[in-house]
């Protein structure tokens, strides 16, 4: 009963982060991989997403959208300029695409911006009541999410 409960944490937290790590780390699973290999885990989440998939709306994406494009960069700086002694707990690296770690350092490579307001303009005009409004409120959303950072 309690793997269940696990499973289930698990896998909304995955859903929700799309970060097996993170996802492991949130819900006190010893690794995220290896539960993304459990059968019975990858039948739960293929379950969750076809729930799921009527809900996501064109205001999440464009909300994700406006946050990758918009995101703030301090973390991984500090990540990158400290990578022994930051501790990676309550980092926010959804800007981050890639990370290396080698003997000279650590590489971060970052999420496209301008792709990603390149999509963001595309959506906003193919359709849709609000357009410009939607924008602004995506945008306000995300400046409202990041004051209460300390990026």
């Amino acid at each position: 009963m309690e793997r269940t409960r696990q499973e289930s944490a698990f896998c909304a937290a995955y859903l929700r982060t799309m970060d097996p790590a993170r996802a492991a780390e949130e819900t006190g699973c010893p690794d995220g991989y290896s539960m993304l290999r459990r059968k019975t885990v990858r039948e739960r989440l293929e379950r969750m997403r076809e729930a799921a998939a009527g809900q996501l709306r064109r205001d999440d994406v464009l909300r994700r959208l406006a946050e990758l494009a918009f995101g703030r960069a301090n973390d991984a700086a500090r990540l990158a300029l400290r990578p022994g002694e930051t501790d990676l707990k309550g980092l926010e690296l959804s800007a981050v695409s890639e990370l290396k770690v080698t003997d000279k350092g650590v590489e971060i490579k970052f999420v496209d911006r301008v792709r990603a307001l390149e999509t963001l303009w595309n959506l906003l005009e193919s359709g849709g009541s609000g357009g410009a409004e939607e924008l602004y409120q995506a945008l306000e959303d995300i400046a409202g999410q990041m004051e209460g950072g300390d990026g």
